[in-house]
């Protein structure tokens, strides 16, 4: 699985009292059970009627240093976008992670998944964010080049989608901070719940790494290609007796 070892944050949003609210005008954004069966607790993020005076729900959290993580920062979220509109209209859901010297700001919007480079958002793969469904994102950051040529890979429900895109926004931030937003500047009524948040500086589990120009890369899923398609091998496994065990 690729997914964050919640080394920084691990929240589950069974209890979000730690978050300041931080909602502007009529935007809600609260603790809620069951919201779409299954037994969830999520965060509820509901903008009700924003547009007029550009309102939003909105959470933030100062988790600590983020700086002090490394160059790998892994974020990791399970988010279902109940009603969100396009990037050019602000009907986006949005998080914002900051280390003194620089941020990842990730847009997700019903014209898909961006990423700001410092000068613009730009979008990741092709129309990745389906609404009314809930998906499973991993952002792995790689700051090993420095903040201002900070790059990220980007997963969807454990696959691969892009890697090595611009996430350089550089600029003086309050180390640690993470903010949620939801915003519905056009559209009134913009929903979206998120069911659990990790931020940790690796993978569950036991990471398989490479070594390229004397610096050591993380890799979160070995893969195998057949047909020209690449498939992920989540177990490594040995052969013990004529039984196969997992050893991670």
């Amino acid at each position: 699985m690729v997914i964050s070892n919640a080394s920084e944050i691990d929240e589950d949003c069974s209890d979000i009292s730690d978050w300041d609210d931080l909602d502007k005008g009529t935007g809600v954004s609260e603790q809620v059970t069951n919201p779409l069966g299954g037994g969830l607790t999520t965060f509820k993020f509901d903008s009700n009627s924003s547009a007029a005076n550009n309102d939003y729900p909105k959470r933030q959290i100062d988790v600590g240093s983020i700086e002090g993580m490394g160059n790998t920062i892994v974020v990791s979220m399970k988010l279902y976008c109940d009603a969100i509109g396009t990037r050019a209209n602000n009907d986006d859901f949005q998080i914002i992670i900051y280390r003194s010297d620089w941020a990842i700001s990730v847009l997700f919007s019903s014209n898909g998944l961006h990423i700001y480079d410092g000068a613009s958002f730009n979008e990741i793969g092709t129309n990745l964010v389906v609404q009314d469904t809930w998906q499973e994102w991993t952002f792995v950051i790689d700051l090993s080049d420095g903040v201002a040529n900070a790059v990220v890979d980007t997963y969807l429900d454990n696959d691969l989608k892009s890697e090595g895109d611009d996430c350089s926004y550089t600029g003086s931030f309050t180390d640690g901070v993470i903010y949620l937003r939801l915003l519905g500047y056009t559209t009134n009524d913009r929903i979206a719940y998120l069911d659990w948040l990790k931020v940790g500086d690796g993978f569950v589990g036991t990471n398989l790494q490479i070594n390229i120009g004397d610096v050591w890369k993380a890799c979160p899923l070995a893969k195998i290609n057949i047909g020209d398609t690449w498939k992920a091998v989540e177990g490594m496994q040995i052969n013990i007796g004529d039984t196969w065990k997992t050893i991670f």
